[in-house]
């Protein structure tokens, strides 16, 4: 159980931290800066990947052992 609230939370912070990076990225390529930009594109692009991933893991293995899925409130 405290798996799942650790993946919950987690996936939740990572999922702000790629909204935040997608918001640095529009600001640094319309301001002409390429090389931020391409940077904060992956750094968005990593931590929304990682948020999907943790959660889809421990789904799958919540399924596997019939536990209740990962879930913040």
């Amino acid at each position: 159980m405290k798996l799942n609230l650790f993946v919950a939370w987690s996936a939740f912070a990572l999922a702000l931290i790629g909204v935040i990076t997608i918001a640095f990225t529009l600001v640094a390529a319309g301001s002409g800066h390429g090389g931020f930009a391409l940077a904060s594109g992956v750094a968005a692009a990593v931590a929304v990947v990682l948020a999907v991933g943790m959660v889809a893991g421990t789904v799958r293995r919540d399924h596997h052992r019939h536990i209740e899925t990962p879930h913040l409130f």
